[in-house]
C-alpha cells in the first residue's frame, strides 16, 4: 500500500519535471558571427579579398553602390516555448577593400550599436475607386462568352 502511495504522489513530480524540461531555450544562430580571433587575423593593408573569403566565407552582402565592401551579419538568439525570440547577440562585420583588392578598414558593429526604426502603417493610394460586390458581380456580366466554336483567348470576333 505505501508503494502505490508513493508512486501517486510522484507523478505529479515528474510531470513538472516534463513541463520545465519542455520549456528548456532554444539557442538559434542566423547568419555570420566570425569567431574573435579569426577577425583580429584580419590585417588593414595586408589581408587580400581571397583571403578574407577564404577565412569568412562568402558575404552576407555586397554593398550595393560600392562593391569594395563586404558586410558578415549574424545574430544568435534564444527562445522558450512560443514567446518571441530575445537577441543574446547581433553583430555585423564591415571589410573595406581599396582599388587592389587588400583591405583597407575593418569595422565591427554590434546590438548596442542598432537603432530602432519606426515602421510606417500607411498604404499607399491608388487611382480608381472601389467596387462593391454587387458593382463587381454586375461589371463582370457579358465579358465571358458562352463557351461555342470560335469564342475564348485568341480568337477574332466574327471567327475571321
Amino acid at each position: 500500500m505505501k508503494t502505490s502511495a508513493r508512486r501517486t504522489r510522484q507523478w505529479p513530480l515528474i510531470a513538472i519535471a516534463a513541463a520545465l524540461g519542455a520549456c528548456s531555450p532554444t539557442l538559434d544562430i542566423h547568419g555570420n558571427i566570425p569567431k574573435p580571433e579569426i577577425v583580429e587575423g584580419i590585417a588593414a593593408g595586408e589581408t587580400t579579398r581571397d583571403q578574407i573569403s577564404a577565412m569568412l566565407g562568402t558575404p552576407s552582402t555586397v554593398a550595393t553602390f560600392d562593391e569594395d565592401a563586404w558586410y558578415y551579419v549574424g545574430k544568435r538568439t534564444s527562445r522558450i516555448a512560443f514567446l518571441d525570440p530575445e537577441i543574446l547577440e547581433r553583430q555585423v562585420l564591415v571589410i573595406r577593400f581599396d582599388e587592389n583588392g587588400v583591405v583597407s578598414e575593418v569595422e565591427k558593429l554590434d546590438k548596442e550599436d542598432g537603432r530602432a526604426v519606426a515602421i510606417v502603417a500607411r498604404a499607399t493610394p491608388t487611382r480608381g475607386r472601389e467596387l462593391t460586390i454587387i458593382e463587381q458581380l454586375i461589371g463582370n456580366i457579358g465579358r465571358f462568352g458562352g463557351g461555342g466554336p470560335g469564342t475564348g483567348p485568341g480568337t477574332t470576333p466574327g471567327g475571321g
